[in-house]
């Protein structure tokens, strides 16, 4: 269907819920891939309308009711479920999703597992016109997709657009002055372990240093270093300074580094190349670093993820895959991405204490990986209720400012 007869065809669907005294509870829906200027970078245009396609075929073939759709973009399409009775449109998004969730996609004779947000909205009166109703469905799931994505999510009628910051350009200057003159500070967070071990762990996390001496965060600067294509040069120069620290300063300490990581080492054999290089020269990180790779920069290059996999396996160097929630790809962190270590997304955290049956949705998906030696680390713990019902639901690990917040040197006390 072309765009401007869906569009059309929401219209009348809605003048005809609004003039009607029944609210028949007609829905719509936005499919958005995460993460679409990456996959557009590694496919193209082409890549992205393959998948957008393969879209269109799950929907009609296993939707249960009436569906017209069309593309918006390139990185997304919409929906329309004109006729669903009461909660139809809340089941049948849930099960698109796991389709989605479960499924595989091929693009130029790659295979690509893909992350994605769909948000969903049932006709309501406090949306002025379809218009709105539209507009409100896009912005908010562009909104949940920025956030990190990988989420279903209904959306209530006064969800607003965000302000883009003005201020990337600003900050990508000063990462750029701070990478040049090795200015980048780096503050160590505790991962606390549920059970005895004989190393302790913490998370490395790089803050850049404003004029005024405050400590700038990285959710400040990742973006615009993404977009800009130099975050692999701030990954490099994390790797490099830890690297630096375990074997001068920390060279005797049992601890171990989590390091999170873009997605050059997955994408690039160079760097692959170079870690590979420093690790033979420097052999304290083996067995003392842990790469944290966000999960859908896996996703978005199983074969180069793989590749890079078995590289630190050989190297000693352990594997962490992050933002995960109980729909991501289980199968594939069992099988065949296998990682020593598992953080679950901090909305899952979150909604973990507040949703009755996530919990056994959870140890349902993660007993695979945790029988083959994964460990969980639960992130974002921010009260003393939070970490107990956490610990009771089998955490291995966990991280927050409720553990301890991120501290200038490690110091293991006593």
């Amino acid at each position: 269907m072309k765009l401007e007869e869906f569009i059309s065809e929401l219209v009348s669907a809605y003048e005809s819920f609004t003039s009607s005294d029944r609210d028949a509870p007609s829905g719509c829906f936005c499919l958005m891939l995460d993460h679409w200027d990456r996959l557009r970078g590694q496919h193209g245009y082409r890549g992205l309308l393959e998948v957008l396609r393969q879209f269109f075929d799950l929907v009609d073939k296993h939707l249960d009711v009436e569906v017209c759709v069309t593309r918006l973009n390139e990185r997304c399409i919409v929906g329309l479920l004109p006729h669903s009775s009461v909660r139809t449109t809340e089941k049948q998004m849930a099960k698109l999703f796991k389709l989605l969730a479960e499924s595989t996609f091929d693009v130029r004779k790659e295979s690509l597992a893909v992350s994605v947000t769909l948000g969903y909205v049932e006709f309501d009166h406090r949306f002025t016109d379809a218009d709105r109703l539209l507009l409100s469905l896009v912005r908010g799931t562009e909104k949940t997709s920025a956030a990190g994505g990988n989420e279903i999510r209904q959306i209530k009628p006064d969800v607003s657009a965000d302000q883009a910051s003005g201020s990337d350009r600003q900050m990508l200057g000063l990462l750029m002055e701070s990478l040049r003159k090795d200015a980048i500070k780096v503050l160590f967070q505790p991962i606390m372990a549920t059970a005895s071990e004989p190393a302790q762990s913490f998370q490395a996390l790089p803050r850049l240093v404003a004029a005024d001496g405050s400590l700038i965060a990285a959710a400040a600067f990742i973006s615009p270093a993404r977009e800009a294509g130099v975050l692999a040069t701030l990954d490099r120069w994390m790797i490099s300074h830890c690297a630096n620290l375990l074997a001068n300063e920390y060279q005797f300490l049992p601890i171990r580094l989590f390091l999170s990581q873009g997605d050059s080492l997955i994408q690039q054999p160079e760097r692959r190349d170079w870690l590979e290089k420093l690790t033979e020269k420097n052999r304290s990180l083996s067995g003392k670093l842990a790469l944290d790779f966000a999960l859908p920069d896996v996703l978005g290059n199983i074969k180069g993820a793989r590749e890079l996999f078995v590289l630190l396996d050989r190297l000693g160097i352990e594997i962490c895959v992050s933002q995960v929630d109980e729909h991501s790809r289980w199968d594939l962190l069992v099988d065949e991405l296998p990682a020593d270590f598992i953080k679950m997304s901090p909305g899952f955290v979150r909604r973990l204490a507040e949703e009755e049956t996530l919990e056994h949705a959870f140890r349902k998906a993660s007993t695979p990986a945790r029988e083959r030696g994964a460990k969980i680390i639960m992130p974002m713990v921010e009260d003393a209720g939070m970490a107990a019902n956490l610990w009771r639901v089998g955490a291995d690990y966990m991280q927050g400012f409720m553990i301890q917040e991120a501290q200038d040197k490690i110091d293991l006390g006593d």
